[in-house]
Parts: structure tokens; sequence; C-alpha cells
């Protein structure tokens, strides 16, 4: 974005200073709370998200009729394969059911597929899985929805059936049989939320139907990952699951869980930020760069020293998909500057690893501020993932192409899709040619004007607002009089800088990819607008947060 795209927030001061005088929070709070639109409501639901009640399980289609069916399969001793899929909601969503059922006297085994043998959603490979398990009854979790072919052979096995699943039925594919999934209803009230919800949701009901207690705690930790890493809408219930898991994971008795957070250099209370940019992208290293099941293995692991080796594992992963990652962006950005679009990047390449496609797409509608589709091609087939940018729906910018597509599905923010070699090309001009979206100023372009001794207030407030994502973007504010005592350029790419808040205390400023953007080390002086937002600060002492800048003006 250029510097000249930043516009500067007006006329909420008036409701600010009702909202202060009304709820009694601060200048700050009730500034940031004024870019959104409420009704009493609305706004009562998330100042105080602990008082939004749990959906009734049973208001989603299908769902007595599901949980009739498991409760009987748990009651009579048969054996039962939960099926995931290799992200954090398929992941979070398999260990749910398989810690709840077994709680609740079941025989569960799991089976986490690979994205690059089996891939997405049911497959041969899972026909496979369920025949080396013994199991009666396949029950999925964040997938399932547009599978009705491996669906039908394994009821003609004599498998019992039940999907678990949020994603959008791909235009024209009849779903399996028995599918609890809000999406099939229009308007449906639960359409927010992820896989890991609806089977938590199917696990409630489940319990009650057994007449057993089923403490939420375990559970919302995990669905809390889920929210956060699988982009879905940041509704007044998501808000509260994510809120009371993030409060649980203070205290996991997982070691691995454990592990991985203070991996994640957590200093203080739990936010979303460390979900997004800590702990979901070590939990997908494993899919992405060898086997998810790892995952599984080290939330369910109850052995300190067992855990430790899994979690270094998993670091080590995840080094090598860092590496990898960055390589193949650098790689997708030429691309992108070679190429003209409108409302999309598209971009592929035959060297790419189709791990890492996900991350990189997400990456790139940051840096472009467009929906971005990038696509690993290998052995005449394109495996493509899409990352939405300002409320683009991704899914609906694949019907253009759905007919030239071998298969695709997810959801408004992200999604998945194949696509034949040879079509490639028709696909790219299709998509590059769709016309840019009419939307004159984004939200994203507004900022909040702040006094750099309000910066801590700010933090306080950005606490409250926390859990952020769609429909609950992180606001962006407007400081000045920041000075720079030290700077220096990491990686050639880069931006940090030392400067003083009016008490005294050091402040950490960093622009990620700053030079790339055309910032310089100087660039910071007091007259020039700096804008940004608080992240948290892992380093130990000083203040617990850090300046993300964004853009100096």
């Amino acid at each position: 974005m250029s510097n000249a795209g930043w516009i500067q927030a007006e006329g909420w001061q008036d409701w600010a200073r009702e909202a202060v005088a009304r709820l009694g929070v601060s200048e700050t709070m009730a500034m940031l709370l004024s870019r959104r639109s409420w009704d009493n409501g609305d706004l009562e639901s998330f100042l105080r998200p602990d008082g939004v009640p749990w959906p009734d399980p049973l208001r989603i289609p299908s769902m007595a009729d599901a949980a009739a069916r498991i409760r009987a399969a748990v009651g009579n001793g048969r054996a039962i394969l939960i099926h995931g899929d290799y992200d954090v909601d398929g992941l979070m969503g398999t260990a749910v059911l398989m810690g709840g059922l077994k709680a609740l006297g079941g025989k569960v085994e799991a089976f986490i597929p690979s994205r690059f043998e089996g891939g997405y959603g049911l497959s041969e490979a899972s026909l496979e899985a369920v025949r080396q398990s013994g199991a009666s009854m396949l029950v999925t979790t964040d997938c399932g929805t547009n599978s009705r072919e491996i669906g039908e052979e394994l009821a003609a096995r004599g498998v019992e059936v039940i999907v678990t699943d949020h994603h959008r039925p791909a235009e024209g594919q009849q779903p399996p049989a028995l599918v609890v999934n809000p999406h099939l209803m229009p308007d449906h009230p639960d359409q927010s939320l992820c896989g890991t919800f609806v089977a938590l949701q199917t696990l409630r009901q489940v319990a009650v139907e057994l007449g057993r207690d089923l403490p939420l705690e375990p559970f919302l930790r995990l669905t809390a990952i889920a929210t956060v890493a699988d982009l879905v809408p940041m509704s007044a219930v998501n808000r509260r699951a994510c809120k009371a898991g993030f409060r649980a994971m203070e205290f996991t008795p997982s070691p691995g869980l454990a592990l991985l957070l203070e991996k994640a250099g957590i200093r203080e209370v739990i936010r979303s930020h460390h979900i997004a940019f800590h702990v979901a992208p070590r939990f997908n290293a494993a899919g992405r760069m060898e086997d998810a099941r790892l995952v599984l293995d080290l939330l369910l692991e109850r052995e300190h020293v067992r855990a430790a080796h899994l979690m270094g594992r998993l670091e080590s992963l995840n080094r090598k998909r860092k590496a990898l990652q960055a390589s193949t962006y650098e790689e997708a950005c030429g691309q992108v500057l070679e190429k003209a679009g409108g409302r999309v990047v598209f971009v592929f390449s035959d060297q790419w690893h189709r791990g890492i496609i996900g991350p990189v797409a997400a990456r790139l509608a940051e840096t472009f501020q467009r929906s971005a589709f990038v696509v690993a091609v290998e052995g005449g087939e394109g495996v493509g993932s899409a990352r939405s940018w300002n409320h683009d729906d991704v899914c609906s910018v694949l019907d253009h192409v759905g007919h030239l597509l071998v298969r695709y599905g997810g959801h408004e923010g992200a999604a998945g899709f194949t696509v034949k070699a040879e079509r490639l090309d028709e696909v790219a001009g299709i998509l590059r040619a769709l016309p840019a979206q009419d939307e004159p100023s984004s939200r994203a372009d507004i900022y909040y004007p702040i006094e750099l001794g309000l910066l801590s207030q700010a933090w306080e407030a950005w606490g409250e607002l926390d859990p952020f994502g769609p429909g609950n973007e992180e606001p962006i504010l407007g400081i000045t009089g920041l000075y720079a005592r030290g700077q220096r350029v990491v990686g050639n790419r880069h931006l940090l800088w030392s400067a003083l808040l009016p008490d005294g205390q050091p402040l950490n400023v960093i622009a990620w990819d700053g030079v790339p953007r055309g910032m310089e080390p100087s660039t910071l002086t007091p007259s020039r607008m700096v804008i940004g937002r608080p992240a948290p600060d892992s380093r130990p002492g000083g203040l617990p947060y850090y300046l993300n800048v964004q853009a100096i003006l």
C-alpha cells in the first residue's frame, strides 16, 4: 500500500465521549470501539463475551441423528475412526473428538491424511485407513462435505459415515447422506463456527445422549486455536470460545502444548497474535513438511520426556518450513510484479513445495492487498491455495473457473483447489482479468490518531478487543513524536528502531519487510506519522509489546 492510501479516522469523537461516560472504558478504548456500528446487544456481548450463551447443538442440521448414532456406537463398543485433516482446524477437531469420545467410553482411533498422498478430504487413503482399523463407523471433522463418492463406497462396505464439517458444499455437489454442517442450511446462525467447534457441538450432544457431564475447558483450548488459525468470522460465540480457551491454555495439563507455548515466548496472557503467528504455524509445519500426525501425538502425549522429543521434531520441521516459505515468497513476488492483475494475484510454478503455498498466499495477499492464489505444479496437476484480502470471498472467486478445476472448496477466507497443468494459463487469465472490487477506502486504510503517551493504554485496550479475526480486524494507529535512539537492519529486509515513551520506558519499533516496502533507517523521525499497531514482544525485559510499523508518512 502506498503512503497516500492512509486516511485518518473522523467523526468518532462524539460517540467515544458518550461511550466513556456510559461504559466506563478508557478514551482510547472508546475511540477504537467507534470503528464499528453497534446496537446495544452486540456491544454488550462484545465487551462481556462470557455472558454469550453457547449455541444449542441440535440447531445444526442432522445433529440429532448423528449424535444418536455415535451414542449407540459408543454404547455397543464399536470401533470408531475419527477422520481429520492435516491443517490446524482438522487436527484440533480430531483431538477434540478423540479425547472426548474416549472420555465417554468410546473405542476410538484417528486417521490424519497426508497432504502429499491422499490429499484433503476423503480419498482412497481413507478407505485403506478404515480397512486397517477395522472400524465400523467413520466420523469426520473439518472435511467430508464434498466427498460423496468415497462416502458411498464406505457405506457399501458396511461402514457408517458421519460427516461433521463447516465447509461450503461445492456448486452442484450433493453432500453425503448424514452431514452435520451449518452451511447446508441457508443463513444458518452457526456458519461462523470452525470445523473444530462443529465437532465440539457434536461431542456435547453425544454426551447429552449418554447422560454424561462433559467439561468444556479441555476442548475450548483446542477450539480457540482452531478458530483463530482457520480465519473464520469472529462472531460473539467465537469470541467467548477464544477468550475462555486462551485462559485455559495458561494452565494446560498437556506437556506438549505447554512446551509449544514456551517456544512461542509468551510473556503474559495468551492472545490471538500468539496463535496466528507462533502456535498455528508450528502446528501446520508438521503437515506441510512431513506428517501432520505428529501434532496429534504431541497434543495427546502425557509423558514429559516423550512430549519434549516430539516438540523437538516439530521445531526442526518448522525451521525447514520457514526457510522454504521465504524463498518461495520471493519467487512469487517476482511473478506478481511481471503479471498484470485486477482483483487477485495468481502465481504458479513446478518448483514450489505444495506444503507451503498456503502461507505464501497469505503473505502475498497482505503484501499486494489483493486475494492471492498460489499453485504448486507436479506430475501434470497443480494444487492451489487461496487466501482472502479485505473480505473478498475466495470461494466465490473460484466459482468463476469452477468448470475448469478438478475440484475446489473452502470458505470465504481460505480455499484449496486442484487444476490440470494444461488448464493453468486459462484459469490464471480469467482470474487475473477480474475487475478490482469497487472499494474506494477499505477499513485497512484508516488509522486512529493517538498520542505517544497513550500507547500503553492502547495495549490494554488491545487485550479487551482481542481476539481479532474476520469481522473484528485489528485497528491501526497513527503516532507522532517517536524519536529513534538507535536503528539496525536485519537480513537486509527488516528495520528495527529503539525509541522512548514519554515516561522513559524503551519501546521497540519494528517494520517487518520495511526495506522492500521502501523504508530506510532514517525514515523514523519525531515529525513523521508512524502507522502501526502494538503487538506482543517475546523478548525478556522492557515492555510486553512492540510497535509493528505498517507505514511511515
